[in-house]
Order: C-alpha cells, then sequence, then structure tokens
C-alpha cells in the first residue's frame, strides 16, 4: 500500500496516519510535558477573555489573505446548520480554529490528553471536552452565536471516539462531516493566519445568528416606517451614518456601492454592477480597478475607490495607473472621498499625466460631489424615489439580504444598530 494513499495503521500504543505522502505517528499516554504547557496556555489565554477580545474586533481583523477555498468551507459548514444537525460541528470546529489561532503547534486531530492513570489519552493531545465546556460553549451561547448544549458540544457522543480526527474517523456523523473534515485538513497544513481564520469564522456566525436576524429584521421595519425620502435627507442621513459608526472606511465604501445598486436597479445605466470587493482586498492583487467597478460584458468601464480619511491622493493615483494599464478600456475611474481634496499643483498634473498614458478619464470628488455628478443622469422628478431605494439598499446591504451583489463577511451587527438610531428620528436636516 502507498504512503500516499489515505489511510490508519492502528497499534496497542500508536497509530500511523498516512496522508498526502506525509507519515505522522500518534502516541498513546500520558500527556507529555510540552502538550501540557499547550494545554496550559489555550486555558490561560482564554481564560484571560481571547474570544471576548476578538468578539469585539474581529471587524478590524484583515482576512482578505484567506484562501477562498477555506473561506468557503467555513461558510457551507455554517450556512449547513438547521434546527436538527450540524450545531456540534461547527462548535467543534470554531474550538479547533480557536486552538490553532493561540498556539498553533498544537495538533487538533488529537482531542484527549490526560496526565492521570486509567484514561485514554494522546502524548500530544489536550483534553478538548475541559476547554469547550470551560471557555467555548459558554461563549457560544452567550453570544447567541450557536445554539448548543450548555454542557459543551463533547456530550454527542459521536465526537470524543478515540481516534484522531480525520476522513477516517469511523463514528456517525450527523451535519456536514465530509466539509468540517476538510477545514481540520486545511488547519493542519499550517499554511494560513489561524486568527484572522477565526476572525473569519466569527463573522459568519454572528451574521448568521438569531440575534442578527433580530437586528436585521428591526432595521427592515424602521426602514418601512421612514418618511423623510429627500435625496438631501438620504444624502445627509447616509454622511451621518458613515461619519460616526465604526470602520466608517468599510461603511463609506457599502454606502457608494449601494448608490450603485439603485442606480443599476432604476434602469439608469446598462452596464453590469459587479458585486462588492471584500474588505480590504488587494485590487490590484484580484484584478480589480477600484471598490466599485461596471463592466462592459468583461471589459471594465468604470470604477471608483473609496478613500475615507484621505485628501492628498498622489501616490493612490500612480498605483491607479498600474491598474489601468492591466486593465485597459476603462472609460472613466478615479476616486471618492468622505471630506477634502488636497488639489495640490502636482495632484492635478499627476491626474493629467494618468489620464493621457491610459486614455482613461480621472476624476476626483468629494462625496457630494460625486453623488451630484451622478445625479445628472437622474431626472428631478425620479430624485426622491431614487434615494428611497439607495437608503433600502444600505439597509438591505447590512442586514445581509443582498449577498449575490453585497457579499458583506464582517460581522454587521454595530452598523445596523447605527443605522436604527437614525432611522427612528423622523427629523433630518434638508
Amino acid at each position: 500500500m502507498e504512503d500516499k494513499e489515505l489511510h490508519l495503521d492502528v497499534f496497542l500504543d500508536h497509530s500511523v496516519f498516512h496522508y498526502n505522502g506525509e507519515t505522522t505517528v500518534f502516541q498513546e499516554g500520558r500527556q507529555t510535558y510540552a502538550a501540557q504547557s499547550r494545554y496550559t496556555k489555550v486555558t490561560s489565554v482564554l481564560g484571560r477573555g481571547y474570544l471576548e477580545s476578538m468578539y469585539n474586533n474581529c471587524a478590524s481583523i484583515d482576512t482578505s489573505d484567506l484562501d477562498n477555498t477555506f473561506k468557503k468551507l467555513l461558510r457551507d459548514l455554517v450556512d449547513g446548520v438547521t434546527s436538527e444537525v450540524g450545531r456540534a460541528l461547527v462548535g467543534l470546529a470554531f474550538l479547533q480554529i480557536t486552538i490553532k489561532s493561540i498556539v498553533p503547534e498544537q495538533s487538533i486531530r488529537l482531542h484527549k490528553g490526560s496526565t492521570r492513570t486509567g484514561r485514554f489519552s494522546w502524548k500530544e493531545g489536550i483534553s478538548m471536552r475541559t476547554i469547550d465546556y470551560n471557555f467555548n460553549t459558554p461563549f457560544l451561547r452567550d453570544k447567541g452565536l450557536l445554539n448548543v448544549n450548555k454542557f459543551g458540544i463533547m456530550m454527542t457522543r459521536s465526537l470524543a471516539e478515540n481516534y484522531p480526527y480525520s476522513k477516517l474517523y469511523k463514528a456517525e456523523m450527523r451535519g456536514a462531516f465530509d466539509t468540517w473534515i476538510k477545514i481540520v485538513d486545511e488547519l493542519e497544513k499550517g499554511e494560513m493566519n489561524y486568527e484572522a481564520a477565526l476572525a473569519y469564522m466569527m463573522s459568519l456566525l454572528i451574521n448568521k445568528s438569531n440575534r442578527f436576524e433580530e437586528l436585521a429584521n428591526n432595521a427592515i421595519s424602521k426602514l418601512r416606517e421612514y418618511k423623510n425620502y429627500s435625496i438631501n435627507s438620504i444624502e445627509n442621513l447616509l454622511i451621518n451614518f458613515y461619519t460616526n459608526t465604526r470602520y466608517s472606511a468599510r461603511a463609506f465604501e457599502v454606502v457608494i456601492h449601494s448608490f450603485m445598486q439603485a442606480y443599476k436597479e432604476n434602469g439608469y445605466t446598462d452596464l453590469d454592477l459587479v458585486e462588492m470587493s471584500q474588505m480590504r482586498s488587494a485590487n490590484k492583487k484580484h484584478g480589480n480597478v477600484g471598490d466599485i467597478e461596471l463592466k462592459d460584458g468583461r471589459r471594465i468601464d468604470e470604477a471608483w475607490d473609496a478613500k475615507y480619511g484621505k485628501s492628498y491622493l498622489y501616490d493612490e493615483l500612480g498605483e491607479l495607473q498600474d491598474k489601468l494599464e492591466a486593465n485597459p478600456g476603462v472609460s472613466v475611474a478615479g476616486f471618492i472621498v468622505n471630506d477634502t481634496l488636497d488639489l495640490k499643483y502636482e495632484v492635478k498634473e499627476k491626474i493629467d499625466e494618468v489620464s493621457v498614458i491610459t486614455d482613461t478619464e480621472i476624476k476626483l470628488f468629494t462625496f457630494r460631489d460625486w453623488v451630484a455628478y451622478k445625479l445628472e443622469d437622474v431626472p428631478l422628478s425620479e430624485r426622491n424615489v431614487f434615494a428611497k431605494d439607495w437608503l433600502v439598499a444600505v439597509v438591505e446591504s447590512f442586514a445581509r439580504k443582498r449577498l449575490d451583489i453585497a457579499p458583506i463577511d464582517e460581522p454587521c451587527e454595530g452598523w445596523l444598530t447605527d443605522l436604527i438610531k437614525l432611522l427612528s428620528y423622523q427629523t433630518i436636516i434638508k
């Protein structure tokens, strides 16, 4: 039998795992000092509020470099949860990623470890059941992220068999076993930012939770009650929103993309609006020109980059030139800033230079000026209707009701809460 064939050799005191041409030996016996130290580190870090801190800050953690295949596995696992199946595997995957984010060297295939005699243990394993009971399950339940047994996910006996977690794990599972074990395999490769992986999964759970659904429904309800649908009132409301909410740069981008969603839906362009890019994704790496793009077939025709908190864009214009040279045929491209533009002589000169070299019309706008520029295509008699559709697109995007065009992965609770507060006021400056 060739090593490349997946198989597990089980002996009296150890197992030999053959996977992808590699061989790993799992020794049974009392936990080693190194494993004890890893276990102590995990429990100490969790005891200091690690998961709570991650919960409060996961939206600010860059997950753009996580492999898209791995992200899809996590989405499929979380989306596969029903009232009947899938919760234990999601909880276990969350625990495994948490362990990897604290001690990357710990194998998450070995879910048992003890110094006590008479108990099954792997020498390099740690007690995932204890960690789950004390930290993982209480956190998931307290935050409303996963409705699991209060005594822990390991109360599901099928997760506690004395075999390493692999595709060869024979216990009968309820849920997306194949998806979960692929996640385990990817985590064990040791080639990712585990903290980013934890932030990504936490975001998925936040946006999937019953608490989030209630918040999203509340926002939609407030939207139906809202009456100030003049273009000026909506523009002022959204400026108030992205200026005062957390992670303003991303909120700013979503507000602009939502404008273009309403613009497309109302028939003011025949071009195709590209789905919203991931937060902090590298445009050049992914072949994008801007955060917001309109395409004519496969050709990018119009592209805008949202630049929150920046006014001097000389370097950004140089980067834009590189992107335009890699994507010929763009008709108009530029930047939208939230406040004022610093149009020094060298910036104006650079605009002209990039425009000539790339044969693209280059424009720099403040947010208000960009809105006015795009509204030139919207008749005065239709602007209030357009304003309503714009606000609807913003709220529904953050409520994750438009995942086809606005696939927002980061947690949206804070943004929705701030939008609800603003929508609750019926007197917005006109």
